[in-house]
């Protein structure tokens, strides 16, 4: 099936130049090294790549490696490293420090050390000071600084501008030095990526070559990585948000979590459970699961979500679903045949070439596979509100043949690559795409998800060998037909990775928290169920679980002002909503949107903003 893109609109600036980098003579010298097959692993929270944060091998320099990109017109290396908390004005209205750490928790002594970039934006409502707020907008890989400066305005309202709200970068991410990357420049990484193959469904025996390529990206990670592997785990990020908050002379903290950012906050609790003063965890993943590395009910709603794409695009119909069919049952019909038409006959884009200028946004053939697809209709179930309309029409242009709507979306969600540079403009001020030893700011980084996720597991995790991740294939394929082969790749990413943290928390679970702690999960989360959320509760005395009835991952995606007043509730004065309390959405997907114009609520407003917030992460 081919297609030809026409000419419509001018590729948008920025769409292919995100990462079309760095000079020539490293193109060349990866290059002839050949090309080979990549396993691709899946976020487990909504992380988008924004740019890309580069390093040298890794150092434990306590120099300042970080520059920041000429769109934030402020660098983090004006501000010098120390051992106490001393902040400088930074991105216009925030201000911003470098505190050391040690490397080591369990040996602090030895001299190496971390450094930790941490954002604050100050309270504006000084008459009823209640302190700061830490939050983490999850990951492994997800910048702090970068959630305060994009958020930190609507987060601080929701929770109480009696507030200020502080984030920091963990180990291994964005300004916090020593970075953790698997690859030491860009072009090493696209120029793995375009050996990708795909889902481990595709063809027959596709996991004997996942496994191959995904233990040899590992094997590079741990190499490029260092000594960051064994010091970069969640307990010891833990223990650096007790360092920080001791840095503000605070006896307990507030923190605010979501995804990932329930482990963090959930072994903080359990760790220095009389350091709670509030805790919000949304998105909850399974703790037993997290450090036993056993990985089978987090797709307990995964499926369950998928089904509903199919009868919230019945529901909604033609006009406003373009993927629509009869029932919701013709609906799963026509997209199951769109895949096998799509196993056997791939959909390739050619682009539209103009005296050799390239028109349209696509600038080399592109073959759409069963797999590309397949990736974003699961990609889509984290915030269906927001992706099942734009979903829906692609789906029903690829159903007749037509790929470019596809490519497009794909490029500009970052979930493809954009075309391949070794270009390099050195008078560029902002020269992200040219070599560099420094880090950018505030960018976070999906090789964290590796550094983090599989040093956590036990010591014979099941992914250790191919007998037992076809064993585990098979059981996640039982429990969730609709899913499988795509969440798989949360698992097999960490075929091969042998590094297992100096510090892992091995418990005690069950404690009692200073103050209960408030739990948020969906009704039908795709990746964090709300069986997760229920489980973590029985950790943690007296804690209670507040349900939001809407689809995709964490409560931010889908407006409630339900939810949202009880958050903020908990914040001001402690309360924690009945167990079990059920909090309705405002709005369902394929469903009228609100009118952010109509919105004069400052509560309301910080809502909407929320959801476009959680957009970008």
């Amino acid at each position: 099936m081919v297609f030809k893109a026409k000419s419509t609109t001018p590729a948008k600036d920025g769409v292919f130049r995100a990462q079309q980098q760095q000079q020539t003579a490293i193109c060349r010298a990866r290059v002839t090294g050949g090309l080979q097959i990549v396993g691709v692993s899946l976020f487990i929270c909504l992380l988008f790549w924004r740019s890309w944060s580069l390093q040298e091998p890794l150092s434990f320099n306590l120099s300042t490696n970080v520059r920041s990109s000429s769109k934030r017109g402020w660098s983090w290396e004006g501000i010098k490293p120390s051992e106490h908390l001393i902040w400088s004005k930074c991105y216009d209205n925030l201000e911003c420090s470098r505190l050391v750490v040690p490397l080591d928790w369990l040996k602090p002594s030895d001299g190496r050390k971390v450094v930790l970039a941490i954002v604050r934006k100050n309270a504006t409502d000084r008459t009823n000071y209640l302190g700061p707020i830490f939050v983490n907008p999850g990951g492994p890989g997800g910048s702090g600084v970068e959630w305060v400066i994009d958020g930190g305005k609507a987060l601080q309202v929701a929770a109480g501008e009696n507030h200020d709200i502080i984030s920091w970068d963990p180990r291994g991410v964005g300004a916090t030095t020593p970075s953790g990357h698997c690859w030491s420049n860009p072009q090493e990484e696209q120029i793995w990526e375009m050996g990708k193959l795909g889902l481990v469904d595709s063809h027959p025996d596709m996991l004997y070559d996942i496994y191959a390529r995904v233990s040899s990206l590992n094997a590079q990670c741990e190499r490029n990585m260092g000594e960051l592997t064994k010091y970069a785990g969640t307990t010891s990020v833990a223990r650096d948000m007790l360092a920080i908050s001791e840095g503000l002379g605070l006896e307990k903290i507030r923190y605010w979590g979501q995804s990932y950012g329930t482990v963090l906050g959930g072994t903080f609790a359990a760790t220095f459970p009389d350091k709670v003063e509030r805790m919000v965890l949304d998105g909850n993943v399974n703790l037993d699961e997290w450090y036993n590395g056993t990985s089978i009910h987090f797709t307990d709603s995964t499926d369950s979500v998928m089904l509903a794409f199919f009868d919230f695009c019945y529901a909604a119909g033609p006009a406003k679903c373009a993927f629509y069919a009869p029932s919701p049952a013709a609906i799963q019909a026509r997209l199951d045949s769109l895949y096998a038409r799509l196993r056997k006959h791939p959909i390739m884009v050619l682009p539209d070439f103009v005296n050799n200028t390239i028109e349209f946004s696509i600038p080399r053939p592109e073959i759409i596979t069963y797999s590309d697809v397949n990736y974003m209709v699961i990609y889509a179930l984290y915030q269906p509100r927001l992706f099942w309309p734009k979903e829906a029409q692609i789906l029903s242009e690829l159903d007749k043949g037509n790929g470019v709507p596809f490519l497009e979306y794909a490029i500009q969600r970052g979930h493809r690559q954009p075309p391949f540079s070794c270009s390099c403009d050195l008078k560029s001020q902002d020269s992200s795409n040219c070599p560099s030893t420094y880090p950018l700011d505030a960018i976070g980084n999906a090789d964290t998800d590796r550094l983090v996720h599989c040093s956590e597991a036990p010591r014979d995790p099941i992914y250790h060998s191919l007998a037992s991740l076809s064993s585990y294939l098979s059981n996640l394929k039982s429990k969730s037909p609709l899913s499988y082969s795509t969440m798989f790749e949360n698992r097999v990413s960490c075929a091969g990775w042998k590094s297992r943290n100096t510090w892992r928390f091995e418990g005690p679970w069950h404690v009692n928290t200073a103050h209960p702690i408030l739990l948020i999960g969906n009704t039908f989360d795709n990746i964090t169920p709300l069986t997760s959320a229920v489980h973590n509760a029985g950790y943690f005395a007296n804690s209670s679980v507040l349900v939001q009835n809407s689809y995709g991952h964490c409560s931010l995606g889908t407006p409630s002002r339900c939810t949202m007043e009880a958050r903020r509730r908990y914040f001001q004065t402690g309360e924690t909503p009945r167990n079990g309390t059920v909090c309705q959405p405002e709005v369902v997907p394929f469903g009228d949107e609100m009118d952010e114009m109509s919105v004069e609520d400052k509560l309301d407003k910080a809502m909407l903003d929320l959801v476009d917030l959680a957009k970008g992460f």
